[in-house]
């Protein structure tokens, strides 16, 4: 029999991307598989939970937007105490489309592997379907950067990597008893960096498997020159390499950090008017990160 595969689903004011997402699920040739849409108390809920339920899937609604960690931990913890049992837990963003055939070889590196602490599938551009988007990942400790590798798919082979994305993701349920939960602190960006590292440092592996294929619209949900994501990205990234980085290396990090955003930031504000609001949210960003404000927070430039 095979493995029980349970996939969530994160959706705020994404319908759309969701329901195309769950209708390329609805495909896919592995059968012991089940589904939860998380819903982080979106404008309208309507359609999306009758599609869920008329696939056979599963609704969760939240009460307020707790961001991708909270959202993925609300839906396994559902999971776990709704159903007996559940060997794996699938991580996929709403903005996806998967192969039909991409399940199968992420569960069964796993099963081959009990070192293996979390797999990711090759993925490509949805516009551009043959162009690499993640075939592996890195971290780059100077910059602070989360590398994403752009090999074909025809070149790539299993392979162990530093980093994995959290848009496709994964997980043996027993990799929870050894690490725990996503880390809320980030609310949105980053989460997946910082859970890579914990699987690691519990001596797992992260596993690459370019058999596994899967398309990927690109920040659909919050567009990366917004000022969600520039506050996001630029505060978690301080966090990310805060907890994470020697001392030495922070320290040079941050140097190099500030004055990518010092020039970040001026021309943005050179942009004109309708930018400002991105070139407030870089220096919000780090007075949270100074004054140690995590989670999510709630600004008039949002």
């Amino acid at each position: 029999m095979q493995p029980k595969v349970c996939t969530i689903i994160v959706n705020y004011n994404g319908a759309q991307d969701t329901i195309a997402c769950l209708d390329s699920l609805s495909k896919i040739t592995y059968t012991n598989h089940i589904a939860i849409v998380v819903d982080n108390a979106s404008k309208e809920t309507a359609q999306l939970k009758e599609y869920v339920e008329d696939k056979g899937f599963y609704f969760l609604e939240l009460k307020d937007n707790r961001g991708f960690a909270a959202g993925n931990n609300a839906g396994i913890r559902y999971a776990i105490e709704r159903f007996e049992r559940i060997d794996y837990f699938l991580l996929l963003n709403n903005d996806t489309e998967v192969d039909p055939y991409f399940l199968e070889p992420l569960v069964e590196e796993c099963e081959r592997d009990e070192k293996v602490g979390a797999c990711g599938s090759h993925i490509n551009y949805y516009t551009k379907r043959n162009v690499t988007w993640f075939g592996g990942g890195d971290i780059k400790w100077l910059t602070g950067r989360v590398l994403h590798k752009t090999p074909s798919r025809e070149e790539g082979k299993p392979s162990d990597e530093n980093f994995l994305t959290g848009c496709v993701l994964l997980l043996p349920v027993s990799i929870l008893d050894k690490v725990g939960f996503l880390n809320e602190e980030y609310f949105l960006y980053y989460e997946d960096a910082a859970y890579s590292i914990e699987i690691r440092k519990a001596g797992y592996r992260l596993r690459y498997v370019p058999k596994s294929l899967v398309y990927h619209k690109i920040s659909a949900t919050t567009g990366y020159q917004s000022p969600l994501s520039n506050y996001y990205g630029t505060r978690n990234n301080l966090l990310f390499m805060s907890i994470y980085a020697k001392k030495p290396v922070f320290f040079i990090f941050l140097l190099y950090f500030f004055m990518k955003n010092i020039v970040k930031y001026f021309w943005y504000i050179g942009k004109g008017k309708q930018f400002k609001r991105v070139s407030f949210a870089i220096k919000r960003a780090f007075y949270d990160f100074a004054t140690t404000a995590s989670g999510k927070r709630e600004y008039p430039f949002m």
